[in-house]
């Protein structure tokens, strides 16, 4: 439990050398000590003149730990200067039948320590949480209560809003629960019994532990008694730290071991930006790719290029011959787009490419050059960090079109004859590494991992000054300050488009605050340089910069294919643009901190964010090159956070989370692992909490994404999907093994089986053979997903608008029986046409009209089939042989 000491600092401060956890509480007076003395006579005089009664309703004092008799002035003297016994009151209130507690104030300070002191489970809410809306606090812990066996007046709590009660459906035939079912104990193991101990540790439960034990009071109970706040705190430090551990990653490069001199044969076109780099590499390239073999051709671009010009510029070039591949420089202009000051017009014109390469013959896989974009190590330094918004993009475009894929390679920034061959080598024969860095010493592969142990940061505080945090009154901000304020921050200046204009700003002021910090919230928006200069200038002189923590950002989802330069800069604004403008602004501060919120969608990439990826993985590059200059820089790549950031406020974005394999993180425990990534001496790391076993399947499907070959996680999760594709892959010889007629549902119910994955539900059931992909929930990104799937299942290269060309499960199961029809000769013969008749005969609703003239065609079939083949017998068409039928079908019906 916790426990207050109040009196002389000398005296209270003794207890931190003991060796017990200890925080010293920022209070105006030493209350209920004997320094309140000095008062008391005052406060009774006053107390004296106010009128006291009886409480009508039955209270429980902190005073006695009991119910409150009367009221007096001398029980509110007391009341200032003597100890608050809180877990007597809690456990008096549990003794006269209490279980249920609903803390109503501006915290949750209260909820934990009635959960300490209860001796017996019970529902414990808070009215108010600082992680939450005041409406959305609210509304759960009424839920919470009325779910426990509170009276809620409902009719109250809806007035005004229109709602009214409604019988729930029987759903007499439908066997789906959604009641949470309370979870089965398992038999108690080894490893239960463990379990069962450290929780009755945590919970600091003497009696648990001590029956653990087999302690039966004396001495041994005594001493367990004092020992045991240590070790439940060392305990759940450990957890907490076993945690962070399972959730740190980093970038790592290793030599390339697999390649080789290889020639090239057909088309390649080298695609080149309208501003032509000096540096020598584009020519260097045609003419290495030419000595390969390759018939190189060259073509320009611009980033204000639509896709289907650029495609029609593409097959121009090729002179309509199939393209074998496809090597970009675009990522070499840097310059901005006219019109999109935020958007590098090499990437633009990237997007572009990327977009019209689906649309030219030869499905051409597109290599991305960059040049000093990425490290591979010291003393390797980023010169360019604008060009990894290449690398973002591009590992986006790996993910949702595989097919047109060939890799990103970095450069060096001189043109060298040795990394000449290196690069030629590489789109030649990488194999399927697709992410690679040419140096003087060779070519590296980029590898995603594990992290080493980070620094215990416990003793860390942020440096004196102040500590600039733009998206501050976010909810991500919001977080960041109260950990700067907690960490003993002086000041703090909390910068956001909307400044005091945004919802909570005015409370979380008062609550950092109340923490001793001094606080300035401003109106700024980073990415507008005059508008940032402003603010930095208007920094007191006493409280000089210290640290910067670059929070903001917004996110614009979308498939590559619905993407367009202005959606690149709507994103690239915020985080990129604001970032640069830190760093140029502040370069020459003696900063502590410079602190970059990145997200791992720039690390690994993400289906639907090539955007928000780009973006990220520019803040990455960014901070390595500050930290190669000598210069403060932590680049944290998030996973999502819980209750907070941009993938929050959303259920089905939490639950896609989820189902994706990663889920939103504890805020707490992020904070912390913030706190060790600063401490530390890392430029980057990536923190997400990631099920393998969830998220490997959907990368391999894409691709082999060898980038995270490094992680037995991984590599376990991939063999278990290939062992379970290989089974897939006997899909195409068992259907073709069917009858011709019961192809088309065995289609239909791999579709809905797929349908039923991508979206979450609990079964294939779910899932309508005539309902609309829109109506079930499918929107862009599950598309990629579902196509994906289909893939993988099938063999069958499936278009990312399948869902959309084919908007029914049925529309797409027809639509994989025609793709896997056209491969068996057996499916174009005579039995396919009377299979189609037959299923067409027998599975649409006819009126009798209708049925009345095709028994006369059927019968006229007949009658001339049998004048013109003698061979025919039987008198009526189920007599007649396939073959035999097959000529008159063709003139009477036509082929489909």
């Amino acid at each position: 439990g916790s426990v207050v000491l109040s009196g002389d600092e000398d005296a209270v401060l003794r207890w931190e050398s003991k060796g017990l956890r200890t925080k010293r509480l920022k209070v105006s007076h030493a209350f209920h000590s004997h320094l309140m003395d000095g008062m008391l006579d005052e406060f009774r005089a006053v107390a004296e003149g106010v009128e006291f009664s009886q409480p009508r309703i039955p209270m429980v004092s902190n005073l006695t730990g009991a119910l409150v008799t009367e009221f007096s002035a001398d029980y509110w003297v007391r009341h200032v200067r003597d100890t608050v016994r809180f877990c007597d009151g809690v456990r008096a209130l549990e003794a006269h039948g209490v279980t249920r507690f609903l803390e109503v104030g501006p915290s949750t300070a209260l909820t934990a320590m009635i959960d300490e002191s209860l001796l017996a489970d019970a529902t414990v809410v808070a009215a108010a949480r600082k992680d939450r809306s005041e409406a959305q606090a609210v509304v759960e812990a009424a839920a919470t209560l009325y779910a426990n066996g509170s009276t809620v007046d409902w009719k109250q709590f809806f007035a005004g809003t229109g709602a009214r009660r409604i019988d729930l459906p029987t759903y007499a035939f439908q066997r789906q629960r959604y009641w949470l079912e309370p979870p089965v104990q398992p038999a108690e193991t080894a490893g239960t019994a463990e379990s069962s101990f450290w929780t009755a540790v945590e919970s600091q439960d003497v009696a648990a532990v001590s029956e653990v034990l087999a302690i039966d009071g004396g001495p041994e109970q005594s001493s367990l008694t004092a020992l045991l706040p240590a070790l439940s705190s060392w305990h759940q430090r450990h957890r907490a730290q076993s945690a962070l551990d399972q959730w740190r990653y980093e970038v790592a490069w290793k030599p390339a071991t697999e390649l080789s001199a290889k020639p090239l044969t057909g088309t390649w076109l080298v695609v080149l930006p309208s501003r032509l780099p000096a540096d020598g590499w584009p020519d260097a390239l045609a003419k290495e790719l030419t000595g390969r073999g390759a018939q190189v051709r060259t073509v320009t671009l611009s980033g204000g290029e639509d896709r289907e010009t650029i495609a029609a510029r593409l097959t121009e070039s090729a002179a309509d011959a199939p393209v074998h591949g496809i090597v970009s420089l675009l990522a070499l202009d840097e310059t901005p787009l006219p019109g999109l000051p935020s958007v590098p017009d090499g990437l633009a014109a990237t997007l572009g490419l990327a977009q019209a390469a689906g649309k030219i013959a030869g499905e051409p896989r597109i290599w991305c050059v960059t040049t000093d974009a990425v490290t591979v190590g010291r003393p390797d330094r980023v010169g360019n960090p604008v060009q990894a918004q290449v690398w973002g993009l591009g590992r986006v475009v790996a993910l949702e079109h595989a097919e047109r894929w060939g890799g990103l390679v970095d450069l060096p920034p001189a043109v060298d004859a040795r990394a000449v061959a290196r690069f030629a080598d590489v789109v030649a024969g990488a194999g399927d590494e697709d992410q690679l860095a040419v140096r003087e010493s060779g070519v590296f592969v980029r590898r995603f991992r594990r992290a080493g142990p980070d620094v215990a940061a416990g003793e860390w505080a942020p440096g004196p000054g102040t500590v600039l945090i733009t998206g501050g009154t976010g909810a991500l901000g919001a977080r960041i300050a109260r950990w700067l304020a907690e960490r003993g921050a002086e000041h703090l200046v909390l910068a956001s488009r909307r400044g005091r204009e945004a919802a909570g700003a005015a409370e979380l002021e008062a609550e950092l605050k109340e923490l001793g910090t001094r606080v300035t919230v401003a109106a700024c928006d980073a990415a507008d340089r005059a508008a940032l200069a402003g603010l930095l200038a208007e920094i007191p002189a006493e409280f000089p910069l210290a640290g910067v923590v670059h929070a903001a950002g917004v996110l614009d989802d979308g498939v590559l294919e619905s993407l367009a330069p202005e959606r690149l800069g709507t994103v690239l604004r915020p985080k990129a643009d604001a970032a640069l403008n830190l760093h140029e602004l502040t370069r020459d501060c003696e900063l502590s901190m410079f602190v970059l919120f990145s997200s791992i969608v720039g690390v690994v990439g993400s289906a639907g964010q090539a955007n928000y990826a780009a973006a990220n993985a520019f803040l990455d590059a960014l901070a390595e090159q500050r930290r190669a200059d000598g210069l403060a820089a932590t680049a944290v790549a998030w996973g999502p956070w819980a209750d907070s950031g941009m993938a929050a406020g959303s259920d089905a974005v939490t639950d896609r989370l989820r189902r994706g394999g990663v889920p939103p993180m504890s805020p707490e425990l992020a904070v912390t692992a913030l706190e060790r990534a600063v401490a530390g001496g890392s430029a980057s790391v990536t923190v997400a909490d990631i099920g393998w076993d969830l998220l490997t399947p959907a990368l391999i499907a894409a691709g082999p994404n060898p980038q995270f070959r490094d992680l037995p996680e991984f590599c376990r999760a991939a063999e278990q999907t290939r062992t379970e594709t290989a089974d897939e892959s006997s899909f195409r010889d068992r259907l073709a093994a069917l009858p011709a007629a019961d192809r088309l549902d065995v289609l239909l119910a791999l579709v809905r089986e797929k349908t039923a994955k991508v979206l979450g539900y609990p079964s294939a059931d779910r899932v309508e053979p005539g309902r609309a992909f829109g109506d079930l929930g499918f929107d862009s990104l599950t598309a990629v997903e579902f196509r994906n799937a289909l893939g993988t299942a099938t063999g069958i290269r499936v278009p990312a608008t399948v869902v959309f060309d084919y908007p029914t499960p049925n529309a797409v199961s027809e639509y994989l029986h025609g793709e896997l029809a056209g491969e068996d000769p057996a499916e174009n013969g005579l039995g396919a046409e009377l299979d189609r008749l037959e299923a067409a005969l027998f599975s649409a609703p006819v009126s009798e009209t209708e049925t009345a003239e095709v028994t006369a065609r059927l019968q006229n079939l007949l009658a001339r089939w049998k004048e013109s083949h003698d061979q025919a017998a039987g008198g009526d068409i189920a007599s007649a042989t396939k073959d035999e039928l097959y000529e008159i079908l063709q003139k009477e019906f036509g082929r489909a």
